[in-house]
């Protein structure tokens, strides 16, 4: 994709705004975009809306609203991971791209896999991510149990998981993707404003909690990393 960021100008005046209130948000969030990322992320926002009522990515119809809830707060993850490491990641219940195509417009050196249980879905994201010239990607059609079931022979360094599910046991289950010290991002709402979730295999390193730009929307954004000896179950 060569589109830069003064590209942007030929576009409709809503996909202008879009980007300003990407640039103006994210800059809101401490976490820094240059031209190419945000080129990107109108990018994906384009092909979201020209997708959206084939494939039912997002009930939001709203570019603003789209943008805070999906777009900025994908950016919140940047606020507990480093970039530039070249990490494998895997993002469960990928959906329309979030967080993990927003990660990688953001990070290029990211090594993404994308699962979704969502045909269509998928789809959508190998469509996406051709078009952002993501340069590495793979993409699995699969629920997040019969993926954990099989034997992985490279686990994942980094798993993350956007409102895949709030079940302490159901996020505890992902640890066989990740080897010990690998890594989990759970993003949270005011649910887990008081205390990160008790994890038997994973254990809180980071965290980053406070308010997406332009809204009054809580995110709170956990680093996990797995456990060289789980906790001993209660009995």
């Amino acid at each position: 994709m060569q589109r830069t960021l003064n590209g942007l100008m030929s576009l409709p005046r809503q996909y202008r705004d879009f980007a300003r209130l990407i640039t103006d948000g994210a800059r809101e969030l401490d976490v820094s975009l240059d031209q190419p990322a945000v080129a990107k992320i109108v990018r994906h926002m384009e092909l979201l809306v020209e997708w959206n009522d084939r494939v039912n990515l997002t009930a939001l119809r709203n570019l603003r609203e789209i943008a805070v809830y999906h777009f900025l707060d994908s950016l919140t993850v940047f606020k507990v991971i480093r970039r530039n490491a070249g990490l494998r990641v895997l993002d469960i219940g990928s959906g329309a791209g979030f967080p993990g195509a927003v990660l990688a417009a953001v990070d290029d050196s990211l090594r993404m896999t994308f699962l979704d249980r969502d045909p269509k879905k998928i789809v959508f994201l190998k469509i996406l991510i051709r078009a952002l010239n993501t340069r590495a990607a793979s993409f699995i059609n699969e629920s997040i149990d019969s993926f954990i079931s099989r034997s992985l022979k490279k686990p994942f360094d980094l798993l993350v998981s956007r409102a895949f599910s709030s079940d302490p046991g159901m996020i505890d289950a992902f640890h066989p993707l990740v080897e010990s010290g690998g890594l989990l991002v759970y993003m949270g709402g005011p649910s887990v404003l008081a205390q990160e979730l008790s994890l038997h295999h994973f254990e809180a390193r980071t965290s980053w909690e406070g308010i997406l730009p332009f809204s009054d929307r809580f995110r709170k954004v956990i680093l996990y990393s797995r456990r060289a000896q789980p906790l001993l179950q209660k009995t």
